[in-house]
């Protein structure tokens, strides 16, 4: 079966997410309101295909009725963050765009899985959920899995301790109320309390550390999308964390929110994992965040 996958918003990580997955796709088509953008990326991403001997063709359009009916759709579009800024800042620069895109899919593509990573992730996952009318488990929001390597990497070049795999350690909010599972990264690395303090604020400001020096996060984010995709079109159910509407799961409900799931063709199954009282605190912290930001914007009461 081909594996046709959309991409709105030719940006910096959208284009990323495409080159990352040039090998294991089909098909790519890539979206932006912005004249001629899309179309040139797409050829230089089609130059790059053939370069490398690979089958897959890339489409660039500015008209997104062309994304309709693919295996999966990867929302970039949006405001990025710059220096001195928060994910939360984009709320209302981001809510109509997301709002917009969410409203071309309303009642249509059943089958379609979609992964937003415009920011805040946690709240526009729940805004594109709300307004596309699409099933819970066909949307999630890019989240632990991006954070999850960057604590990799704090732990990696500080630490000199290799983590392998997609082991579910961050989850709750992309952001400030980030939840790093502390007993298990205790239990697997001997980490002390101050060492694990300093990961958690280094892991929180890593986003933040790369955006003062570069302008923005590009590479990270490209290939923890590609990474999402693959693992919903091998249909494996492969466990990572990624932000999914739950429904009473982890005491959680009507909220978007980073947790273990199994990814398929069919969506995100969440995962229950048994986490510690603290760890459910911190969780239940992170979705009231999330539920304010929801609030502010009339998405809940």
């Amino acid at each position: 079966m081909p594996k046709k996958v959309g991409i709105i918003g030719a940006g910096k990580v959208g284009c990323s997410a495409a080159s990352f997955l040039l090998p294991n796709v089909d098909e790519i088509v890539l979206y932006d309101i912005v004249p001629k953008l899309p179309v040139g990326e797409a050829l230089d991403l089609q130059n790059a295909a053939e370069i490398l001997g690979l089958n897959t063709e890339v489409k660039g359009t500015n008209d997104i009725s062309l994304l309709h009916g693919l295996d999966a759709v990867v929302v970039t579009a949006g405001f990025g963050r710059t220096p001195g800024m928060s994910r939360m800042d984009l709320l209302s620069r981001n809510l109509p765009i997301i709002e917009d895109i969410a409203g071309e899919y309303g009642g249509k593509d059943y089958e379609t899985v979609f992964i937003v990573v415009s920011n805040p992730v946690d709240v526009m996952t729940y805004v594109f959920w709300k307004k596309s009318g699409a099933d819970r488990h066909r949307v999630a929001g890019l989240s632990g899995l991006l954070d999850s390597g960057r604590l990799k990497t704090v732990m990696r070049l500080n630490k000199n301790i290799r983590i392998k795999g997609l082991s579910s350690f961050v989850l709750g909010e992309h952001g400030e109320n980030m939840v790093i599972l502390r007993d298990r990264m205790r239990e697997e690395y001997g980490l002390s309390n101050s060492d694990l303090d300093w990961v958690q604020n280094e892991t929180v400001k890593a986003a933040a550390n790369i955006i003062s020096m570069k302008g923005a996060t590009v590479h990270g984010p490209g290939a923890a999308i590609a990474r999402m995709v693959e693992a919903v079109l091998s249909d494996k159910e492969e466990a990572l964390p990624a932000s999914v509407v739950l429904d009473g799961e982890y005491g959680v409900k009507d909220v978007c929110l980073g947790v273990p799931v199994k990814a398929g063709r069919k969506g995100f199954k969440v995962v229950q994992e048994k986490l510690s009282e603290n760890e459910m605190n911190m969780l239940k912290k992170a979705a009231e965040s999330v539920i304010i930001a929801l609030e502010q914007i009339g998405y809940r009461k």
